[in-house]
């Protein structure tokens, strides 16, 4: 390992323990982080939203403003006009007139007015400001433009020759130097308003400004201290929690170990730094912890989950799970991350429950082959007992019929020959005893054929429509093939004693590591629920079916509607016969 790899555990950082978890005070502390972030906004809006209205308005007062003072300008204009017009010149002075009264009006009531040259087409002029000295001298405005229009146009209609023209003519140009005058007045007072309104809006913005930086700088500090404890609150969880959490690098040297880790080794944290995780891992699991962790190095940031056995503080094994995480390339870490459980209990319980299994399958297997071997037994006595000696019997009546057909004993023949009938009926019936007890094909043949002769046997006896379809390749278990034989021919039985059905089905799959077995007519049915409650319908074998399926450890479904036939259905682990 080189130098540098070395050094890496010591540069990662060691948490404190017993860190406490969040306090009131920790929570006061978020609440207050969220309402200065709140404050904070809501500063920066009402800043933006004002200042917005505040140049707009400032805007409009500017341009309120240039066309007050235009009002002047025109007023001079239209009494050049009307002198040019009185001595023959072309002047319209009347257009003069119109906007000195548009102005006035618009200046007082608010309205739409032509902009001053080089400005926008038009300006909106909000109604009259709300200072009396402005609108005071505004309405005094109006009334000398309109004695000015007035004598304006009195003076267009006199004789330029008339000897009092020149009293007019000085009387036109004083009330336009008074319309000047007091334009010029109310232009000041309009401007020291805006000027006014400006500084305000400096003053108002400064204390804006103030109010967001200490806002931004109260949500820092907030924010500062909100991220201090949490990684205080994260800090404490790693080290109380119950899982070791370790970080390795490439070469599975530990760079990081939590003091669970230490507690479950019962090593201190410093001394495991450094430590090769292989010496720590049971020597038959070491191939394949290094099997995942090295395709695990090729993935960036993904996971894998690997079980293996662990040292324990008490010099013993203990089974874990591990979910790595490959954290190399983050900056912070650079390491692969452990999260790691002991899972020896659950391990434990899983090989005393495969354990109890197996014993379940033996003592199964043990009681179905005790069972079978009782009805070979049986089987056997019979044909060896009673089957023989009634045999023997049939053979000494056929001897005693012949002696008589000799002597011509007519009534004593036929006697013979009805007990006869009545011992081959009873012979015929024990053979089918024999072989419902334990069906030879069964052991030679396998589940298959016995259920090929069992359906040929119901089509001969009762005409019904059977077929049979499989798809197994190798036989099963022994005990297995009993079971579901046994379940076929219940089912079977009860197809031909209750369920008045033409055709019958049975169908044998492997699926998904099971062989199903399928028993399905097409007869009256029956509702399930009433045929659980009762073993007086002629259902009663249906528990029996169940029973031998689920100790077989399989499942056992039942499925029928009345008019719409019956469906069984069997399924059980598949174990393959050697």
């Amino acid at each position: 390992m080189s130098e540098d790899v070395a050094q890496r555990p010591r540069r990662w950082p060691r948490l404190s323990r017993g860190r406490p978890g969040p306090t009131v005070g920790q929570l006061g502390s978020e609440r207050r982080l969220v309402w200065t972030v709140a404050v904070y906004l809501l500063v920066i809006a009402a800043i933006l939203a004002y200042n917005a209205t505040a140049t707009g308005s400032e805007r409009d007062s500017a341009l309120v403003v240039n066309v007050a003072a235009r009002q002047r300008a025109v007023a001079e204009r239209f009494v050049k006009d009307v002198l040019l017009r009185l001595y023959g010149y072309e002047a319209n002075p009347q257009e003069d007139a119109q906007t000195l009264q548009e102005n006035a009006l618009a200046l007082l009531e608010g309205g739409t007015v032509q902009a001053v040259q080089g400005a926008d087409a038009e300006v909106h002029i909000p109604a009259a400001s709300s200072d009396w000295k402005i609108v005071a001298k505004l309405e005094q405005e109006q009334r000398l433009i309109g004695k000015l229009i007035a004598t304006g146009n009195d003076l267009l209609g006199r004789d330029p020759s008339a000897a009092d023209l020149e009293e007019h003519v000085l009387k036109l140009r004083i009330i336009g130097a008074q319309v000047s005058t007091i334009t010029n007045d109310a232009v000041g007072e309009m401007t020291r308003d805006v000027d006014a309104r400006l500084a305000q809006l400096v003053r108002v913005g400064i204390v804006l400004g103030l109010l967001g930086t200490l806002a931004a700088l109260s949500m820092g500090f907030l924010l500062r201290r909100a991220s201090a404890q949490r990684a205080a609150q994260f800090q404490s969880l790693i080290h109380n929690a119950s899982d070791l959490i370790t970080v390795v690098d490439r070469d599975l040297d530990i760079l990081y170990a939590s003091p669970s880790a230490g507690r479950f080794l019962g090593r201190s944290v410093p001394d495991l730094t450094g430590t090769k995780l292989s010496v720590l891992v049971h020597p038959e699991d070491v191939p394949a912890v290094h099997r995942a962790l090295e395709g695990l190095v090729q993935q960036p940031t993904s996971t894998v989950q690997v079980e293996y056995r662990l040292r324990h503080s008490t010099d013993s094994w203990r089974h874990v799970e591990t979910a790595a995480t490959n954290l190399l390339d983050h900056p912070l870490v650079r390491g692969m991350v452990f999260n790691t459980r002991d899972i020896t209990e659950r391990v434990l319980s899983q090989q005393q429950l495969k354990a109890l299994q197996s014993e379940q399958e033996k003592l199964l297997e043990r009681t179905v082959q005790a069972t079978e071997q009782e009805r070979k037994r049986v089987a056997a006595e019979l044909h060896d007992g009673p089957v023989q000696h009634l045999t023997a019997l049939d053979v000494t009546l056929e001897r005693a019929r012949r002696t008589l057909d000799r002597h011509s004993a007519e009534s004593e023949r036929e006697t013979i020959e009805r007990v006869q009938v009545r011992l081959r009926d009873e012979v015929g019936d024990l053979r089918k005893m024999m072989s419902d007890l334990r069906p030879p094909a069964l052991d030679h043949l396998g589940l298959v054929a016995a259920l090929q002769e069992q359906l040929t046997a119901v089509r001969r006896e009762t005409g019904l429509a059977c077929s049979i379809d499989s798809t197994l390749d190798a036989r099963l278990l022994p005990a297995q093939e009993i079971v579901l034989y046994r379940v076929a021919q219940e089912a079977l039985t009860n197809v031909v004693k209750h369920a008045g059905a033409e055709r019958v089905r049975v169908s044998l799959q492997p699926s998904n590591g099971h062989v199903v077995l399928e028993v399905r007519d097409d007869g009256a049915g029956f509702v399930p629920s009433e045929a659980a409650t009762s073993a007086s319908n002629g259902h009663f074998g249906l528990l029996g079916m169940r029973e031998r399926v689920e100790m077989a450890g399989g499942s056992w479904e039942l499925h029928s509607h009345v008019g719409s036939g019956t469906v069984i259905r069997a399924r059980l682990p598949r174990a393959v016969s050697g």
